[in-house]
This record gives C-alpha cells, sequence and structure tokens, in this order.
C-alpha cells in the first residue's frame, strides 16, 4: 500500500541570535618554544566558538572541553581551524594549536567568543535567513523529534556555497558541501534517538554573507521494498570494470522517495537510472557511515533501475531499502 505524506511547510522570517562577545584572546608562535597549548576557562551553560586565526598558516586544532570531549578540526573557517559548542560544565577548555603542514612557521591567535543562542526550526518547517558578517560560523538552529524520525536537511544559497554542519545529541557532527540538490546548496540527512536535540549551523563555506534558505522535511519510514544481495565476482561488470547488480521499480512522475543502501562488508554506491536509461542520480555516503542514502523526486512514471556497486572492487552482501 502507497502512503502519501502531505507536509505543511511553515515559513520563518525569524533566525537566531547572532550577537557575539570576544572573551579570551592569545597570541602564539608556531616554530618557536612551548608546545602551542591554550587554555580557556569557560562556565556552564555558555555557549562558545573557538577558533585558531593564523598569519597567513593554515592552522590545526585538538581541544578538550570540561565534559572529556575532543574534538579535532582543520579549515572551521576559511584556513582557520575552530569549532563551536554548548558547555555543559564550568571548567577549562584546553585548546593544543599547530600548523597544518609540520614545519610551518608563522603566528597565529587563539579566540574564544560567547554566540547567541540558537534559534529553532521544526520538521516540515523552512527557515529564511541571512548570513552576516556577524554570523561567524554561520546561524545555528535546535531541533527535536520523536524517536525514529527520519529527516533530510537542505541549506539553499544563490549568495554563497552553502555549507551545512549536523551535531547530534552525542556530539558526533557531521558536515556538508555540495550534497544537495543543485549547484552549490547542502543537505543532511538524520534519524532521532530518543529525546534527542540536534543543532544545525547554516555556514558558507568561504565566510560569505547573504540569504538562504533552510528547510527540514521528514522522509517515509515506511518500507515498501527491500532487496538484499550480494556483490560477487559472478556479478556483471559495467562500462567501467565495476561488478554492479540492478534491482527495478515502478515509479510515477512526481513522487519522492528515499533509497537507502547498507553493506558492511564494503563501501556501498548507488545509481538511479531513469526510464530511458538516462543518469537520475548517484550517491556514495549521504547516509550513516559509508551507506548510501538519497532522496529523490521522479520526472516521469515507468520503470526505474537501481544499480549497487561499490567504491572500488569491493564485494560482499548488502540491503537495498526503498522507502515512499
Amino acid at each position: 500500500m502507497k502512503r502519501t505524506i502531505t507536509l505543511v511547510s511553515a515559513l520563518l522570517l525569524c533566525g537566531p541570535l547572532a550577537a557575539q562577545q570576544e572573551f579570551f584572546s592569545e597570541a602564539g608562535e608556531f616554530g618557536g618554544e612551548g608546545d602551542n597549548r591554550h587554555t580557556i576557562p569557560v562556565e556552564a551553560g555558555m555557549a562558545v566558538e573557538v577558533i585558531v586565526i593564523g598569519e597567513g598558516v593554515d592552522t590545526t586544532l585538538e581541544a578538550t572541553l570540561p565534559s572529556g570531549e575532543t574534538i579535532r578540526n582543520d579549515d572551521y573557517q576559511d584556513l582557520n581551524a575552530g569549532f563551536m559548542r554548548s558547555i555543559d560544565s564550568a571548567g577549562d577548555i584546553t585548546v593544543v594549536a599547530s600548523p597544518l603542514s609540520f614545519g610551518t612557521t608563522g603566528s597565529y591567535r587563539v579566540v574564544a567568543r560567547t554566540v547567541g543562542a540558537p534559534g529553532s526550526i521544526e520538521v516540515g518547517q523552512t527557515v529564511q535567513g541571512n548570513l552576516t558578517t556577524d554570523s561567524g560560523a554561520g546561524d545555528r538552529y535546535e531541533l527535536t523529534a520523536p524517536a525514529g524520525t527520519r529527516v533530510a536537511i537542505d541549506l539553499k544559497s544563490y549568495d554563497f556555497d552553502a555549507y551545512l554542519t549536523l551535531l547530534d545529541g552525542d556530539g558526533n557532527e557531521s558536515t556538508d558541501d555540495d550534497g544537495g540538490d543543485q549547484g552549490y546548496n547542502s543537505r543532511l540527512y538524520h534519524e532521532f534517538s530518543d529525546g534527542e536535540t540536534v543543532t544545525i549551523t547554516a555556514g558558507s563555506l568561504s565566510s560569505e554573507s547573504g540569504r538562504y534558505e533552510l528547510i527540514v522535511t521528514e522522509l517515509s519510514s515506511e518500507a515498501t521494498a527491500r532487496h538484499t544481495g550480494n556483490l560477487s565476482s559472478a556479478s556483471p561488470r559495467g562500462y567501467d570494470g565495476t561488478r554492479y547488480e540492478r534491482h527495478e521499480f515502478e515509479g510515477e512522475a512526481g513522487e519522492t522517495l528515499t533509497v537507502e543502501l547498507k553493506s558492511q562488508v564494503f563501501d556501498p554506491v548507488l545509481y538511479i537510472a531513469n526510464p530511458d536509461g538516462s543518469n537520475l542520480v548517484r550517491d556514495d555516503d549521504g547516509g550513516d557511515g559509508n551507506n548510501s542514502l538519497t532522496v529523490t523526486t521522479l520526472p516521469t512514471s515507468g520503470t526505474y533501475t537501481i544499480y549497487v556497486t561499490s567504491f572500488g572492487d569491493a564485494q560482499g552482501a548488502y540491503e537495498l531499502t526503498i522507502y515512499r
């Protein structure tokens, strides 16, 4: 039985508070004496942004929060390393700054700023926002949904190269640059655990400013088709020599579906071909870990073909699921 999901989109014109206040600044020198370690005192409840700003140097950092969480980062803002977190307990953030290329010398500065409280967004809503020079790494939004809810999060802009970040309830960070539907738009997927709140950051790849849309769409959790298979030496080879297996399904014009490809033994890649044989979509790591997941709207009615392949020439068992 086909289930039709109707999403009512509400347009939000308000955004998060973007005010920032610098409360820590300390200079350092790569190639000089010392281990480039910096200690930043913080209080519980603070939302902070920490950036290692290099003087012509591509920086990296390793930071330890009062909670014990460790963060490693390279290019948070342009070539500067950094991160943004809400602080759960008072204590010190320890930052070890390094140049990306070993042996590079030069000056840098570690800066910590308080950031405004995040805005909020709900499943099925669209936020229209505006990145400014005061936005730092981007505008933050909190999103909460019942356990098991699957969502696609899209960041779209005609003014800048969209860069989307999601911080889940366990502190795991996911990012996307050009995984959206067209151009330089970004897209991430998430499935909520019990009582989870995630933090979404709408930013730009190169610290540009301009208008954007942030869209959260609920994905169907009703699996209408599930296939298990095995890529093996008996599987046919494509024109590029890659082994593949194929699965067909009937689709209707305008229908939006989610296709998920999982494997525990290889890095799966999926392709969906239109009824005329042309390529509709390709996805490599859109799902959890190295798994593939794509959300697509079918342009016409007919028989579509899904090709299951692997990154490289790996083989093994897989599971393909279609949600509609």
